[in-house]
C-alpha cells in the first residue's frame, strides 16, 4: 500500500531544525540561567534605577508595566476569541501522522524499511556563571560547526537532521542542553566521528579539559535496524524524526528532499504496522472503536 505523504518533495533541503531560528535555543539557554525570583529581582532593580534618575518617576516606572501587561491581556483575549490567530498553532498538523522515510525513486511503500541511527549529546555547565563559565561557549561552537556541515553535505553523511532539548527533570536552572543528531545508519556517525572537524574538537577537548572541569559532556547512540522503530504525532508540528529530511531522485530523475511524515492512518495507526510489521486482525479492537470516530484531513 503507498502511503500519504504529507508535504510535497522540496526542492532545496530544509534547514535543520536547531539552525532555522539560532536565537531559539540563546532565548532558552538565557532564560534558563535564572530561577524565577532572581529574574522579578532583576525586574524590580531596573524599575529602582528608573525611579531614582528620570523624571516623572511615578508616571515612568508604573506605565510601562501597565500597557506591557494590557497588550499581553489583550493579545491573549483576541487570540481565544478567534480574532488573532493562534501563533503556536502555525505549523501543527492537526492530526495524526507517522513516520516513513521514501525510498530512492521518492515513493512511500513501506514503513520502517530503512535502518536510523540516532545520538544523543548533552552539555551542562555547573560553573556558578552557568553558561557564562569558561569552556561552555566554546563547546557549543564546535558543536554548532558540526551540524553546519553536516547540513551543508547532508546526503554524504547520511545526516537526516537535529532536534534540540532541554533536560527539565534535573534542577531548576543551568540545566543539561541536548541535542538529537539523526543518521540513516551507525556507519554514517562512526564515519563523521572520525572526520577532521570532530577529531579536533575531541583534540581540543582533552588539551583543555583541565582547565574546565566544571563543563559536563555526554553522548548516548542508539542504532535501529529496519522494523525496529516508528513515531506517531497527533495534533503535533513537524519535530524529532518528523523534522527531518532524506534526498531522493524521483521519478523524473530529478533530485529532491522529502519528508518523513505520512498520514497515520490504516496500518499506520498501529506501531506494528508503523515498524513495517504484520499484526493480527484483531490486534487492538477497543482501540479500533476510536480509529473509526477519526476524521480525515
Amino acid at each position: 500500500m503507498t502511503l500519504r505523504p504529507i508535504f510535497n518533495p522540496f526542492s532545496k533541503r530544509p534547514a535543520t531544525a536547531t539552525t532555522k531560528s539560532p536565537l531559539i535555543p540563546v532565548h532558552s539557554l538565557v532564560r534558563d540561567q535564572f530561577t524565577i525570583s532572581t529574574w522579578l529581582i532583576f525586574g524590580a532593580l531596573i524599575q529602582g534605577i528608573a525611579h531614582l534618575l528620570l523624571p516623572y518617576r511615578n508616571i515612568v516606572v508604573v506605565l510601562p508595566v501597565i500597557l506591557i501587561l494590557a497588550y499581553k491581556l489583550a493579545n491573549t483575549a483576541l487570540v481565544l476569541s478567534g480574532v488573532l490567530p493562534n501563533p503556536h498553532m502555525a505549523d501543527v498538523l492537526q492530526y495524526r501522522t507517522a513516520l516513513a522515510y521514501p525510498n530512492e525513486k521518492g515513493t512511500y511503500e513501506k514503513s520502517g524499511d530503512s535502518s536510523v541511527c540516532a545520538i544523543l549529546l548533552g552539555v551542562i555547565s555547573n560553573h556558578p556563571l552557568g553558561m557564562l563559565g569558561p569552556g561552555y561557549k566554546e563547546v557549543g561552537d564546535r558543536f554548532d560547526e558540526m551540524v553546519s556541515e553536516m547540513s551543508a553535505d547532508a546526503s554524504t553523511h547520511g545526516f537526516l537532521g537535529a532536534s534540540n532539548w532541554v533536560n527539565a527533570s534535573y534542577r531548576t536552572t543551568s540545566n543539561e542542553f541536548a541535542s538529537i543528531l539523526y543518521f540513516e545508519n551507525e556507519e554514517y556517525l562512526h564515519a563523521y566521528a572520525h572526520g577532521s572537524i570532530h577529531t579536533k574538537a575531541m583534540q581540543w577537548w582533552h588539551e583543555t579539559a583541565a582547565q574546565h572541569k566544571h563543563v559536563g559532556i555526554m553522548h548516548e547512540v542508539f542504532t535501529c535496524p529496519k522494523n525496529s522503530w516508528e513515531g506517531v504525532y497527533l495534533n503535533y508540528h513537524p519535530t524529532g524524526l518528523g523534522s527531518t529530511t532524506k534526498e531522493v531522485t524521483g521519478l523524473d530523475g530529478k533530485r529532491a528532499w522529502m519528508s518523513p511524515l505520512v498520514k497515520g492512518k490504516g496500518k499506520m495507526a498501529y506501531s506494528k504496522g508503523r515498524m513495517g510489521r504484520t499484526y493480527g486482525e484483531k490486534e487492538w479492537v477497543a482501540y479500533e472503536d476510536v480509529l473509526a470516530k477519526e476524521t480525515d484531513v
